[in-house]
């Protein structure tokens, strides 16, 4: 039996109602093909603010089963306690168990997978029928020189920890506000559109995002193969 993951990304949280609003909307979107779990890469809230935390469990309430992890917006310790998340958050959805990893770096906007994170990953996938990996900052480069400075720098830590994990079937990312499909040591690297704001193509436009159009989100179906096969959707 095949599994279905919200994907969702960089919400960017304040006290205004507005982007909450954004983020709801993507939420019902997927009503009619209802998800087995919701997977949020990232920058929840634009400030760390607890506040920020506490509208986003509001927008979940009633939701599938989740994990939320930090990105270089937010305040990680505040996420855990305000989400009840633990450091490596882990959520079923069928056959399929979700292994959250937080990569952020303290003051900084890039990513870096630290060994502890490593190991807590490894021990939270034993027994598991396949592995899906989240993290913030992607271990690609998409070929724009602004997001491709601040991604994850140590990307051969991800693919040693996929090899040691023979089951992974993808890594779910964010950061880039922009839909992105790469690989990595043979897996999938599958990034969803921003909720808050979409990236512009050219690395000189400014501003670098716009929030005029619909916020995005990537549904995932993974089979019991292993397949998986995504498609992007925005809230028009």
């Amino acid at each position: 039996m095949s599994a279905t993951l919200l994907h969702v990304s960089d919400p960017h949280l304040t006290d205004d109602p507005a982007s909450a609003e954004r983020l709801r909307r993507v939420l019902d979107l997927s009503a009619a093909r209802r998800p087995d779990a919701v997977v949020v890469t990232g920058d929840i809230s634009d400030h760390g603010e607890p506040a920020e935390y506490q509208v986003f469990a509001e927008a979940m309430r009633d939701r599938p089963p989740w994990i939320a992890i930090p990105g270089n917006h937010d305040d990680p310790a505040t996420l855990r306690a305000e989400l009840r998340q633990d450091r490596c958050p882990v959520v079923e959805a069928g056959q399929v168990r979700v292994i959250g990893l937080d990569v952020t770096v303290p003051g900084e906007d890039h990513g870096f997978l630290r060994k502890e994170t490593a190991r807590a990953a490894e021990a939270a996938a034993q027994g598991a029928n396949q592995v899906v990996l989240a993290v913030h900052q992607p271990p690609v480069l998409i070929g724009h020189s602004y997001v491709d400075a601040i991604a994850l720098t140590n990307p051969e830590a991800l693919s040693g920890l996929i090899q040691r994990i023979p089951r992974v079937v993808a890594v779910l990312s964010g950061h880039v506000h922009t839909p992105l499909v790469s690989s990595l040591a043979g897996v999938p690297v599958l990034g969803a559109p921003g909720v808050v704001s979409e990236l512009g193509v050219a690395p000189n436009r400014r501003p670098l995002l716009s929030s005029d159009g619909p916020p995005g989100m990537a549904l995932h179906r993974i089979d019991d193969d292993g397949t998986v096969t995504t498609t992007f959707h925005h809230a028009v």
